[in-house]
């Protein structure tokens, strides 16, 4: 039995909302109706995953989901997140720009700007559209951030086991998946990846650290 694919179900899902948030894979794509909902922005904006970073697969999924009747009588707004890992901000968008081209969408000029008509186009590279990085580079950034000014902060734990491992010559393969990993997993989320940790409460969304991202994602659902 062949098992469908995270983008295919994402892209077969029932379009409601006229702003479309499109991001890379399928555990983003938790942690961002997670965070939809934790702003109150279910009526606006759904989000969905294209895939990987691969830009034929952004390209090729920007092409089927807007060929959609439903798309194309009620989406206004299109917002694109994607990882800056492996690359530069700059880089990660350039790609976003080119699969935007190639699918004859507009293409706005800068990251966090939402431009076009009558469907208006937006770009996020995480973590904030300058460093490389991740959904979980900011997610950590916003934990220390909630968690100076507790005195039972977890993250100083976590960073001591990995400096620990690090003494013994133990260096995980990605140090900043496994970091939150740690988080996640001293909060009690079994499953250590951001979408359960969101589902769990385990993200502190009223963090400075998520504003500009927060007001990307309200861009998009048209707020």
């Amino acid at each position: 039995m062949t098992r469908t694919s995270p983008e295919q179900l994402s892209l077969d899902r029932a379009i409601t909302t006229e702003g479309q948030l499109l991001v890379e894979g399928r555990v983003p794509e938790m942690f961002f109706r997670e965070m939809i909902a934790a702003c109150g922005l279910a009526t606006g904006v759904e989000a969905r995953t294209f895939g990987d970073i691969d830009k034929n697969n952004l390209q090729t999924y920007l092409e089927l989901f807007t060929q959609k009747a439903t798309f194309k009588e009620q989406v206004r707004r299109i917002g694109i997140i994607r990882d800056a890992e492996g690359s530069t901000a700059l880089e990660a968008f350039q790609s976003v720009q080119a699969a935007l081209r190639g699918a004859q969408l507009p293409v706005p000029d800068a990251m966090n700007k939402l431009e076009g008509s009558p469907l208006a186009v937006a770009v996020f590279i995480l973590p904030n559209c300058m460093d490389a990085g991740m959904l979980e580079s900011l997610c950590l950034s916003a934990v220390a951030e909630a968690e100076a000014a507790q005195p039972n902060a977890v993250l100083p734990c976590v960073n001591e086991f990995f400096a620990c491992l690090d003494k013994r010559g133990m260096k995980p393969s990605h140090p900043t998946k496994a970091q939150f990993a740690g988080y996640a997993l001293a909060r009690d989320v079994v499953d250590p990846q951001l979408g359960r940790a969101a589902q769990r409460g385990a993200i502190p969304w009223r963090s400075k650290a998520f504003d500009t991202l927060k007001a990307f994602v309200r861009h998009v659902a048209g707020q």
